[in-house]
């Protein structure tokens, strides 16, 4: 198109360019609320607590046993 003899080049550019971030900031919130901590390292998140709630009971029966042991 052409506007008192240049060109008009305007910023037709800029709704594409606005519309591509707004769906990757989109899809990056999508990724962290539904992902969790596991999106980034798929699923370690979850053995770890699994591993952590075996090592405690393990340090409960642990305990129950020395205190069998002391009296």
């Amino acid at each position: 198109m052409w506007w008192n003899g240049h060109p008009m080049w305007g910023g037709w550019f800029m709704f594409p360019l606005m519309g591509l971030i707004f769906m990757i900031v989109v899809l990056f919130v999508l990724a962290q609320f539904f992902g969790g901590r596991g999106f980034f390292c798929r699923g370690r998140g979850y053995d770890e607590v699994d591993e952590l709630r075996k090592e405690m009971r393990e340090l409960k029966e642990e305990i129950e046993k020395l205190k069998k042991e002391k009296t």
